[in-house]
């Protein structure tokens, strides 16, 4: 990637130079705002899903030995799980400190990443492509109904990732285009830094570094040779091993532990699903009726507050948009060959996309969801930008308003879905007045269900004695050691159960296992409280256990 701003004749005037940069951050301050914008608009409607506060376990939740060291005699968790570590959690620490936790101390700090992330992703393409495709590839990116949307929620957790992308590839380049200058060894270092962060953040961080690789490797061969000296080998190397170290200590202490327990192999029928997965992504409908409740929907609210109103007038007015036209632009962008063959930036940003949904598509597990297949972005703003901007910078131009405008249209219909519909699935409003009903009582409550323990535990920031408690009862025959939480658990006369109604169980078949063997001991469910969202639908149910004559 070899941009590089002239600074001779005219352009080196002052005065021009600083019209020019002022007009830069007015640019890339336009498609900030757009993002922050959008993110703030649509931050309070879902419930906190239980992946998205998975980053808090190790505050408010035992943690499981393997995932911890002790240093000093001080416990140090170094991953949530395999292969999710505790980055987020230690980010979170003062946040949670000062704020407590609610939705927009849970939210608004990756809102405020997806914000770094596009102003960052506006340099790097700027570095490497010019400025027309970096306006182009910003705005692309700050409207991506998928981005905006897996970002700001954030139960991936792919924010993150994005951020220390752009942010490591955007100093490696200032590091090799700025060789020449005093901190290019620092850019180094950062980059990697940052790259080994993203490891350790989340371990199919791999996927993008092997795309990176292969990218860098293939379309800058010549500078990789020039700058792979022995003194830069070994500072990248360092940084890296630095940034990444607690997932290093994890797999070292436990040989290869995230391998061996996430790398299999897919079998290849599921590749066509998957694909389909990775258009949704593209064209931004893979979250409808994901995270949105679609229009038939029970009880769906009348319009009342003035953004319901603001999307209903559009949605009326300019069509109901599920898709955008991305999917359409990286297809047209494709057939450009010589377009993009002579766009060093489009080259490299494809073959990242290539190999990186290579191995996605080929690993068990991967690729079959919105939050994995956006960890391409913002790989396929940057081949589209760049492809069009080397077609013509006014082809580009009015392609960019359509695409962007297309975009904003498909977020208008999550936006109405929200207000009409209310949230889907995991992601219901339901587990805000669920929080509330139950209080900081030393009594243990058992969840029968998953999709609301993480949340509850962030929420009452570890106060209440909250226990998983559906996996004895997912079989007829329990073992020895689910018989003996079944028999602790039915003679505890304390003890408080939620779980979802039945008709949105997740881990089906629990309750009815509880039912059979509460029957079994003499005793029933005694309903203290069903909690409806904020469309009045019924999602989870409160009860105690009372003697089996006694009716509800």
């Amino acid at each position: 990637m070899t941009y590089t701003v002239s600074r001779s004749g005219k352009n080196s005037h002052p005065r021009f130079t600083i019209v020019t940069n002022l007009s830069i951050r007015l640019r890339v301050l336009a498609a900030v705002i757009v993002f922050l914008a959008l993110g703030i608009a649509l931050l309070p409607y879902a419930g906190v899903q239980n992946d998205e506060a998975l980053f808090a376990a190790p505050y408010y939740q035992e943690n499981a030995r393997q995932f911890c060291i002790t240093i000093f005699h001080k416990r140090i968790v170094l991953m949530v799980m395999s292969y999710i570590g505790t980055l987020k959690t230690a980010l979170y620490g003062p946040i949670l400190a000062i704020f407590g936790a609610n939705v927009w101390s849970i939210r608004l700090p990756m809102v405020l990443a997806g914000v770094l992330t596009v102003f960052i992703f506006y340099y790097l393409v700027q570095r490497s492509a010019g400025p027309g495709a970096a306006l182009l590839a910003a705005f692309l990116l700050a409207t991506d109904p998928s981005f905006l949307l897996t970002d700001t929620f954030d139960w991936g957790p792919v924010a993150l990732e994005h951020l220390l992308l752009v942010t490591g590839c955007f100093l490696v380049l200032r590091s090799a285009q700025d060789s020449h200058r005093n901190t290019s060894m620092r850019d180094l270092a950062l980059g990697f830094f940052f790259f080994g962060l993203g490891l350790w953040n989340k371990a199919i961080f791999g996927w993008a570094l092997a795309g990176l690789a292969v990218a860098t490797a293939a379309v800058f061969w010549p500078e990789l040779k020039r700058m792979a000296t022995g003194r830069r080998m070994a500072i990248a190397g360092t940084a890296f091993l630095f940034g990444a170290l607690p997932f290093v200590t994890y797999n070292l202490r436990h040989p290869f532990e995230t391998l061996r327990q996430n790398a299999h192999r897919e079998d290849p029928a599921t590749v066509l699903p998957k694909f389909r997965m990775l258009a949704g992504t593209l064209d931004g409908s893979g979250l409808f009726g994901f995270i949105t409740a679609e229009d038939w929907a029970d009880n769906p609210k009348a319009p009342g507050s003035r953004l319901e109103r603001t999307t209903a007038f559009l949605r009326s007015t300019l069509g109901d948009h599920r898709q955008s036209f991305m999917t359409y632009a990286l297809l047209l962008a494709l057939l450009l060959v010589p377009w993009w063959w002579r766009s060093r930036a489009a080259r490299f940003a494809l073959l990242f996309l290539l190999v990186d949904w290579a191995i996605m598509s080929s690993t068990r597990g991967a690729g079959g969801a919105v939050h994995h297949t956006v960890l391409l972005w913002p790989m396929p703003q940057m081949f589209i930008a760049a492809t069009f901007c080397s077609l013509s910078p006014r082809a580009a131009g009015i392609a960019g308003i359509v695409l962007v405008a297309m975009n904003l249209l498909v977020i208008n219909r999550y936006l109405y879905e929200f207000e009409r519909n209310g949230a889907a699935g995991n992601f219901t409003d339901a587990l805000y007045p669920l929080s509330n009903a139950l209080s900081d009582s030393p009594r243990p409550i058992y969840v029968l269900d998953w999709g609301m323990l993480n949340t509850l535990s962030l929420f009452h920031e570890g106060r209440l004695e909250l226990r998983a408690a559906d996996f004895p009862f997912v079989t007829e025959h329990p073992g020895e050691f689910e018989r003996r939480i079944i028999d602790a658990m039915l003679s505890d006369p304390e003890a408080l159960y939620i779980s979802h109604v039945r008709s949105r169980e997740v881990t089906k078949g629990a309750r009815d296992g509880f039912d059979r063997e509460a029957a079994k001991a003499g005793k029933q469910e005694q309903m203290v409280q069903t909690i409806p969202d904020s469309n009045g639908r019924p999602v989870f149910d409160i009860f105690r256990l009372a003697p089996l004559h006694i009716s509800r």
